[in-house]
């Protein structure tokens, strides 16, 4: 009798293949509480970091010795790529601080992690991710840059990282799911479907291509390669992306499969929320999870309202990506990949965005 090969699995059993209700109820697997020790560490780098006179783009764990801290989050970095995908580090006291101050440790953490990427067109290496008035229906708005519900998505970097510095007053809580799992739900109840994740679909830019790029790129939800499952998914901008005439358009098993990963993704048994409070730091990794956030109703005055730092990172020892991630992410180089770049880009960290 011939066998039947496939592509790609039909199960994976691996650690970041777990249900919303499980990390709710466990926040001791996923959190670490910042020590004394961990904050003078942290104070005594940012000093020993501005001594260098170095623009905070360019800080590297080199500039911003942490003997004690740094080996938490290198196993940090270990529980992103090979574990659950995420971790909260929780305590850092951002109110006893300039924003500057903030934004130095911030870059500090992160680049014990990985190399800061830009985040958009403009060459942001640390992001504001905070209500701009922007409109959300324009079809060049980034979601983060309003107040409303996102959806379950993934960044175009191997992981993101958060600080929080002032939060809402009502709502914009943090979601994480697995894609791992929301995969295996689907391999289980329409198996028929699995093939149309490994068919490319078209992503929006928004605008933020360069000029012989197309205002789109086509990469499929899923892609099995060198025995890694890697998703790649940001529904609205799937969905936006159809306006362009050139642009492939979803077949009707595409949508049918698009619109059970969605149901699954909402499905409180699949994902769980996690509430960032003021110096929390969270940590994702991209390629085995998606994440979201709550619609929030923000504070009156400008200085109270919602507020987080953002950071996209390329990971060292990080997997292969298959090379149709090339459209996105540029250079593939593990360690060196991801990112948002056009002709304009020139790279920064910027403290305040408000004045950029």
């Amino acid at each position: 009798m011939n066998q039947i090969t496939i592509d790609y699995p039909t199960n994976l059993d691996i650690p970041a293949a777990w249900y919303g209700p499980k990390m709710a109820s466990n926040p001791h697997l996923w959190t670490y509480n910042l020590t004394a020790t961990d904050i003078r560490e942290l104070e005594n780098a940012v000093q020993t970091f501005k001594q260098t006179q170095k623009p905070l783009g360019h800080i590297s764990k080199y500039d911003f010795p942490l003997d004690n801290l740094g080996n938490i989050l290198n196993g940090l970095k270990k529980e992103l790529l090979l574990g659950r995908g995420f971790q909260l580090l929780k305590g850092l006291p951002v109110n006893n601080y300039s924003t500057e101050i903030c934004a130095i440790m911030f870059c500090g953490i992160g680049s014990y992690l990985g190399s800061a990427r830009s985040q958009n067109s403009s060459g942001h290496l640390l992001g504001h991710v905070r209500d701009t008035g922007a409109d959300e229906k324009n079809f060049k708005t980034r979601i983060y840059q309003t107040n409303a519900r996102q959806s379950f998505h993934t960044d175009s970097c191997d992981a993101v990282g958060l600080l929080c510095l002032k939060k809402a007053r009502k709502g914009g809580s943090s979601m994480l799911a697995s894609s791992v799992t929301a995969y295996n739900e689907i391999a289980k109840k329409r198996p028929d479907l699995l093939p149309s994740l490994f068919k490319p679909v078209a992503y929006d830019r928004r605008g933020e291509n360069k000029k012989e790029e197309q205002e789109f790129f086509t990469i499929p939800v899923f892609n099995w390669f060198k025995n890694h499952l890697t998703c790649i998914y940001h529904r609205t901008y799937i969905d936006s992306a159809q306006r362009f005439e050139d642009a492939p358009k979803l077949t009707p098993e595409q949508k049918e499969v698009l619109d059970l990963l969605d149901e699954l993704l909402n499905d409180p048994t699949i994902h769980f929320e996690m509430e960032l409070d003021p110096g929390d730091l969270q940590f994702v990794y991209n390629h085995n999870l998606l994440h979201d956030r709550n619609a929030y109703t923000d504070w009156p005055k400008l200085k109270d309202r919602r507020h987080l730092f953002r950071l996209w990172l390329s990971l060292p020892n990080d997997r292969p990506l298959p090379p149709v991630f090339s459209q996105r992410y540029g250079e593939l180089t593990i360690g060196n990949r991801g990112g948002i770049f056009t002709e304009e880009t020139t790279l920064h960290a910027p403290i305040d965005d408000w004045i950029i």
